[in-house]
């Protein structure tokens, strides 16, 4: 077996300048490269240079990009949950700041609209292959259950004798 590819130089300089805008160290941007820090350093100002010059642009869609990635790295994650206005996105970070009557009428409406799938018992089997047509019902699925492990979170911060900080 091969080592694995390393990411192109393009996408090491984009990564590296931008992790590094939100703060993040070269020596940590490096790790997560599994590159140097000198290494980091060069793209990073490689990726400055072509800024200037006017060669890349800054825009949204990357920065949001990096941002996300790096959200995920640090284990955050997004989830996929219904409301009675439909499909929603939401990061677990942003979901725990939510107080416990709104998450549970999160849990309620996606927990509604699984079981009105009749689909819903093939749930509990691992994914095929290729195309998933219950990739929608996983998701909801997944986030019922993040949504669960925040509501038990409150539950044990609030409950009576705790000792919450």
């Amino acid at each position: 077996m091969s080592a694995p590819e390393k990411a192109s130089p393009e996408v090491l300089e984009e990564g590296c300048y931008y992790l590094s805008k939100m703060g993040l160290s070269l020596a940590l941007v490096a790790a997560k490269f599994e590159i140097t820090k000198e290494e980091a350093a060069k793209y990073k100002a490689s990726y400055a240079k072509k800024l200037r010059e006017g060669k890349v642009t800054v825009d949204d869609f990357d920065r949001t990009f990096w941002k996300e990635l790096r959200a995920e790295a640090e284990g955050d994650t997004k989830v996929t949950f219904v409301s009675e206005k439909g499909f929603h996105h939401a990061w677990r970070s942003d979901l725990k700041k939510l107080d416990g009557p709104s998450l549970m009428t999160i849990y309620e409406s996606s927990k509604a609209f699984l079981d009105m799938d009749p689909n819903q018992r093939f749930l509990d089997y691992s994914a095929p292959k290729g195309y998933d047509p219950l990739a929608l019902q996983r998701e909801v699925k997944r986030a019922m259950g993040i949504v669960s492990s925040i509501l038990e979170e409150k539950w044990e911060k609030e409950k009576p004798g705790s000792q919450s900080s």
